[in-house]
């Protein structure tokens, strides 16, 4: 990084920081959001994948650290037999101490250490998004990730950016609902890259959770 660029892009950061304190505790006067229907009621299929299994509740101490409005753990199961792992959580305000946290500090923390960060798109019937993918690393285990946050009519998958809208929506509607979306599958070291089969649940989740989410600003469409 050049070091003329270096100050900027720190000043940059610490405003971005303030601003999103600031939204924080703006957050504390905005009445929230309700989902339009239970995030229970998202599809038992999505593309190759079929949910089994119950769905399990998360643990006080996780649940006290995320206080998510609602929030859907769910497994799903592929004609090969290999899972993946759902987790939506909602948010119908965000503020101080309840704010969605990104998944490059909490899976970190858990242990997991990021091998690799990109961007990907994901193609649905009509419309186009972009979302992340990761891929973790612990001792010999490695995960495939796609994650991103949806909620007032868009999907993004950068962190800063979400912050950024969430501050004008806050300002322009008054309102910073979100939903943090998190697609986990085990990755073989003899077995074949997830991606494509995670891209195409994507595909599937993203629109059906449209239809749950509180509807976007002014009731346009997403």
């Amino acid at each position: 990084m050049s070091p003329r660029l270096r100050p900027a892009l720190i000043l940059a950061a610490a405003a971005l920081l303030a601003l999103a304190g600031w939204a924080a505790k703006t957050g504390s006067e905005l009445a929230p959001l309700n989902l339009r229907g239970a995030l229970t009621s998202l599809p038992r299929s999505l593309g190759p994948w079929l949910a089994f299994g119950q769905e399990p509740r998360l643990d006080q101490r996780t649940l006290d650290l995320l206080k998510p409005q609602d929030y859907l753990v769910r497994t799903y199961l592929d004609n090969q037999g290999r899972t993946c792992a759902l987790f939506v959580a909602f948010f119908g305000t965000q503020q101080e101490g309840q704010m969605i946290h990104s998944p490059r500090q909490c899976l970190p923390g858990s242990g997991w250490r990021i091998i690799s960060r990109r961007e990907v798109e994901v193609q649905g019937p009509v419309e186009r998004w972009r979302v992340n993918h990761l891929v973790l690393g612990l001792n010999l285990d490695r995960l495939s990730v796609l994650y991103w946050y949806q909620g007032r009519g868009r999907v993004e998958p950068n962190e800063y950016r979400d912050r950024l809208r969430l501050i004008g929506d806050a300002i322009q509607h008054q309102r910073n609902d979100g939903a943090l979306v998190r697609l986990t599958a085990e990755l073989k070291p003899t077995g074949p890259d997830l991606t494509p089969e995670l891209l195409a649940m994507a595909a599937e989740l993203i629109p059906a959770l449209d239809r749950l989410l509180p509807a976007p600003p002014g009731g346009l469409k997403p």
